[in-house]
């Protein structure tokens, strides 16, 4: 089975969970659907492109940044939250209201990324990362993304227990009758339109810690492969809304 495989680098990012409104609190890894996002901005995709995604990575720490939001009373306005702070000038907004808000952001972020899609749809992602001059966003638009690898890897079924080198995304189906110790996810995937209502189907994960002694192993449905790093790779399915 031959996928993609990108090792990527932030500085800083936020990969913001949904309904965090009070403070931007983030995943510790960049949900399937944010990755996703990326990888179709690149491809510059005006529909849905069938892919599966692996997600896994580090960070050394995670800090706070104190932001001043702006938020519109109404769609309609000629006002614009242009910010003037030390320039001695003083604006009376009618239309906009501020608030502070704490953003919680990982530092020195490594990610390693491993994409299954069409072959033709795979040569054309790397083409792109490889030659594109304009810089990759990864969370927010100030995220910025270094690519430190993007390759070719055949993946090989696992014949054992694997152990995992870096906190991962790893399937709830995996790990859930184990003793591994994991937070549950129920992440966002894609969407359908259901009686004019946005329905997200889910990937159900747990968030595993890397170096913990954790041996990973398939549970009989979903194969556990691995690359030519001895890194495991872990695609998820995703479960209908409806099914819950």
């Amino acid at each position: 089975m031959n996928v993609l495989r990108l090792d990527l680098y932030q500085q800083t990012a936020c990969y913001k969970k949904p309904f965090a409104f009070k403070v931007s609190e983030t995943y510790p890894l960049p949900p399937h659907s944010t990755v996703k996002g990326m990888l179709h901005a690149v491809l510059e995709a005006t529909e849905l492109i069938p892919m599966s995604i692996s997600i896994q990575g580090q960070y050394d720490t995670m800090v706070t940044d104190y932001q001043t939001h702006y938020f519109f009373k109404t769609d309609k306005t000629e006002e614009f939250p242009l910010t003037v702070a030390g320039l001695d000038v003083e604006r009376d907004f009618q239309d906009i209201t501020t608030m502070p808000i704490y953003t919680h952001m990982l530092y020195d972020v490594n990610l390693i990324i491993h994409v299954a899609a069409a072959p033709d749809v795979l040569q054309q992602l790397k083409q792109r990362i490889d030659e594109s001059p304009v810089h990759l966003s990864l969370g927010r638009w100030e995220d910025l993304v270094r690519v430190d690898r993007c390759e070719w890897v055949e993946l090989q079924e696992a014949t054992e227990d694997l152990s995992l080198k870096q906190n991962a995304f790893i399937p709830l189906s995996m790990i859930q009758n184990s003793h591994i110790v994991y937070f549950p996810y129920q992440l966002n995937w894609t969407y359908r339109i259901v009686q004019g209502v946005r329905v997200w189907d889910k990937l159900n994960v747990g968030y595993v810690q890397g170096n913990t002694q954790n041996d990973i192993s398939s549970d009989g449905e979903q194969t556990l492969w691995v690359d030519p790093y001895e890194d495991g790779v872990f695609f998820a399915p995703a479960i209908e809304e409806s099914t819950y």
